[in-house]
């Protein structure tokens, strides 16, 4: 938990006593148990709220869109502004068995092909991916257009412990995604070709070679 975390729910957990302090007073609520039930469903209410709050602003935060420097106003990205920050990511087992799971990303600030994510060291897929880091990637597609995204042409790099620091300092965006980086790693992917469909249009192939 970051201290900017720790901190907010400190001033949430006084705020939500201090209040409920006041309506029990207010009211004149005598009785060790008429005011611990008025201070616990008070006191829930008030702190229910922000941390409510707090929530669905991580989650706008994650599933946003930044704009970055390196972000152009291709066909590519294009089509990134109108989807969700989800990919079904594809890898290839020791075994030479495919596998496949959905995750959130952040694309790079800095580099349109390049997206980041975040995963537990000990999942498949971070362990297929040490074995082989030629990947799959696929996006949603828009209900609207059908706009979608997916290359079979993608390098995935791990990225763990001191590395990941000054990876997370060049590219805070990755921050986005997680409040916890201690058992984690770093998914880069590098997309050197993109398929781009949608309905209204013929399939565009994106290269960034």
């Amino acid at each position: 938990m970051y201290a900017k975390r720790f901190i907010q729910l400190f001033i949430i957990f006084l705020v939500t006593i201090f209040f409920s302090m006041i309506f029990v007073v207010y009211f004149n609520i005598k009785g060790y148990l008429a005011q611990s039930l008025v201070l616990s469903l008070v006191g829930y209410v008030i702190l229910v709220i922000p941390l409510t709050i707090l929530t669905l602003l991580k989650q706008r935060k994650k599933f946003s869109h930044d704009l970055g420097t390196g972000k152009s106003g291709s066909v590519f990205q294009n089509s990134l502004n109108t989807l969700d920050n989800i990919i079904t990511l594809s890898t290839i087992s020791p075994d030479n068995m495919a596998s496949s799971s959905i995750i959130t990303f952040k694309q790079s600030n800095s580099d349109e092909n390049v997206f980041y994510c975040v995963s537990h060291k000990e999942t498949t897929r971070v362990k297929n991916i040490r074995f082989n880091n030629k990947v799959s990637v696929a996006t949603w597609f828009d209900k609207q257009t059908g706009s979608r995204m997916s290359s079979n042409s993608v390098v995935a790099e791990i990225i763990e412990n001191k590395a990941m620091n000054d990876e997370v300092m060049q590219h805070p965006e990755i921050k986005k995604l997680s409040d916890d980086f201690s058992n984690n790693v770093i998914i880069k992917l590098k997309i050197n070709s993109a398929l781009v469909e949608s309905f209204q249009s013929s399939p565009v192939v994106v290269d960034f070679a």
